[in-house]
């Protein structure tokens, strides 16, 4: 027989499961490690621990409003194509996912004052942008793609924006023209993958527009001027590392290029262009590290230990 604190902690944990499915937590933890690489970038490692909490916060909690505020206005498409999200299934109820969803975005909007005006001033129109987004900007297709990719580049120029000093601008603005390129190519892609339910459904994406064929052109177009441009941040003092792990994403950016211009083509590509994100992530961090300044704490350290033997 099952006992009420065994059936309140499956609950708990149903409940808990349930939520961090609704704010799609593995998507929030890549916008928070992006805006750490930003701010990372902007300030060569010049760490302000506290200026990089608030912002690692403000970007997550931001996204997470966006994710569940879409989560609320499609659950009626998700009724019929996802009905196991949280909201379809029941487990979480219409009214506390828009309370939540406002709660997020009123949280990340609210600490953002503590960084300064620009950053307040960012944070609130991302936010409404990914109300709007949600509500209607998404179904108009194309216009929508360049809104998530934005968005998503943002979520790194916001990490530079937290750091606000120097050079921050240059810096972070490579990384987050990159990021806007790869998720512009991306989301050609999902359309070309989604093209038959876009199409019923009237989602203007290019897929739609023009066709898959041209929309692969396109999409292929974009991925080898990113292959072109990539080595600049090099050539800009990036370490040697930086060239090192850019080769992952070159591989990965290659295998999409290489795909048929076809749906099923499409449906590997996607794949391909998450594991570039990632990489590219992880090569704007390794890459943008002060390896000289090891170098001078190393040989400080040499002389230090040398010292009692003169």
């Amino acid at each position: 027989m099952i006992n009420i604190y065994t059936l309140l902690r499956f609950n708990v944990i149903v409940n808990i499961k349930a939520y961090l499915q609704l704010v799609r937590i593995h998507n929030v933890v890549g916008a928070a490690i992006g805006d750490l690489m930003g701010y990372l970038v902007a300030s060569f490692w010049n760490i302000n621990l506290i200026k990089l909490v608030i912002s690692i916060i403000v970007v997550a909690s931001v996204a997470a409003g966006g994710y569940v505020i879409n989560d609320v206005f499609d659950v009626e498409i998700d009724k019929i194509n996802k009905p196991y999200r949280p909201i379809p299934s029941g487990q979480v109820s219409i009214r506390d996912a828009t309370v939540l969803a406002y709660v997020l975005f009123g949280v990340g909007v609210v600490l953002s004052a503590l960084l300064g005006l620009l950053q307040f001033v960012l944070a609130l129109l991302v936010a409404i942008s990914l109300y709007y987004y949600a509500k209607s900007i998404k179904r108009t297709g194309f216009y929508g793609n360049l809104l998530v990719a934005t968005n998503t580049a943002l979520s790194i120029f916001y990490g530079g924006l937290a750091y606000f000093q120097g050079e921050w601008l240059i810096r972070v603005i490579i990384p987050t023209f990159y990021s806007f390129l790869l998720t512009v190519s991306r989301e050609i892609v999902k359309g070309i993958e989604d093209v038959k339910g876009d199409s019923a459904h009237g989602v203007k994406t290019l897929a739609v527009r023009l066709g898959v064929t041209r929309a692969w052109y396109i999409a292929k177009l974009l991925l080898v001027f990113i292959l072109i441009i990539s080595p600049i941040p090099y050539l800009l003092g990036f370490n040697f590392l930086y060239l090192i792990f850019l080769s992952v994403v070159w591989v990965y950016i290659i295998l999409t290029i290489l795909q048929s211009k076809s749906i099923e083509g499409a449906v590997k590509g996607r794949s391909y262009l998450k594991v570039a994100a990632i990489a590219g992530i992880i090569t704007f961090l390794i890459g943008s590290f002060p390896i000289q300044l090891l170098h001078q704490r190393f040989f400080l350290i040499l002389i230090l230990l040398q010292l009692p033997l003169l």
